[in-house]
């Protein structure tokens, strides 16, 4: 009789912890694809861009999440491309993400999603916006998107329209195929920048869609080969980053230090090496100054 009478004592205190232990969903008042931000707010709202487009960028505002986080989960064509993880600084918060998309060899067709969550259990919304063939201007700006704070209203995620029938491959064979005939090298400079820009954050997910992309644009065995050493070197970058999250340090420098040798200088993957070797000195560090702190505490 005791135990039954503690356990229904009991039930409505733990129910009550999980509740408080897990905060509500910020609401999202406003979210919108967008070609620019000035004064912290969109220039405009746009469902369909040119291919051309340099930078597009997406467009938060959250109302009650003060110190909670944002994630914008950017996707290419339906695969996962990027995690951008945003700090919501007080109860009224405007905050984006931007993508860089020169270089990344993207067709008409193509579809850029982001799907917007908080804490877990918080799925605040998807949108898309579709590359137009060159010349099209997006979108007039929309007018309510540029309302007064204190007027904003929530905006609920509206469908996206469906991608032109002119669809980009999406995987390496069809890549493949679309590659030009002629074998004579191409410029994949802006492909490297994006490549190299995307592993610095440590996104080999999107870095390996964009050496597929790559891929696409040229027919030429030397880049080929190149590319295909980079998808590895990618590959084997990846691995190190699992070794520092795992923080075995002893392993990751190992690692790093095979990786120092067979990526040559001139590789988008080399700079991203240097900066884990930076980083992996400094978990050193911590883990020195640990050591000596337990070390003065002993009995």
């Amino acid at each position: 009789m005791r135990v039954i009478l503690l356990a229904s004592l009991l039930t409505p205190v733990l129910a009550m912890a999980q509740t408080e232990s897990q905060p509500a969903c910020p609401t999202l008042a406003r979210a919108s694809f967008t070609t620019a931000v000035e004064n912290r707010e969109p220039i405009n709202t746009v469902s369909q861009v040119p291919v051309d487009t340099a930078e597009l960028l997406f467009y938060t505002e959250v109302h009650d999440g003060s110190n909670q986080t944002l994630y914008h989960h950017w996707s290419l064509n339906g695969e996962p491309f990027v995690d951008v993880t945003l700090e919501i600084g007080s109860d009224f918060w405007r905050t984006w993400s931007s993508k860089t998309l020169t270089g990344l060899g993207m067709k008409a067709g193509d579809t850029w999603g982001v799907s917007v969550t908080g804490a877990p259990g918080c799925e605040l919304g998807h949108w898309q916006v579709t590359l137009t063939e060159s010349g099209n201007a997006p979108a007039a700006p929309d007018t309510s998107t540029q309302a007064t704070p204190d007027r904003a209203a929530p905006t609920p995620p509206s469908a996206s329209p469906p991608p032109s029938q002119t669809e980009s491959p999406t995987n390496a064979d069809d890549a493949q195929q679309a590659a030009p005939t002629d074998s004579a090298p191409v410029d994949l400079s802006a492909n490297f920048m994006a490549i190299e820009e995307l592993l610095t954050l440590g996104d080999t997910r999107g870095a390996r869609s964009a050496i597929k992309r790559a891929r696409a644009l040229t027919g030429n065995a030397q880049q080929l080969t190149d590319l295909d050493q980079m998808d590895k070197d990618n590959q084997a970058f990846a691995e190190l980053n699992q070794l520092i999250r795992q923080r075995d340090i002893p392993a990751a420098r190992q690692k790093l230090q095979a990786l120092m040798v067979s990526v040559p200088p001139e590789s988008p993957v080399y700079p991203a090496l240097q900066g884990r070797h930076k980083l992996l000195d400094q978990l050193n560090e911590m883990n020195r100054d640990s050591a000596g702190l337990q070390a003065a505490s002993a009995p």
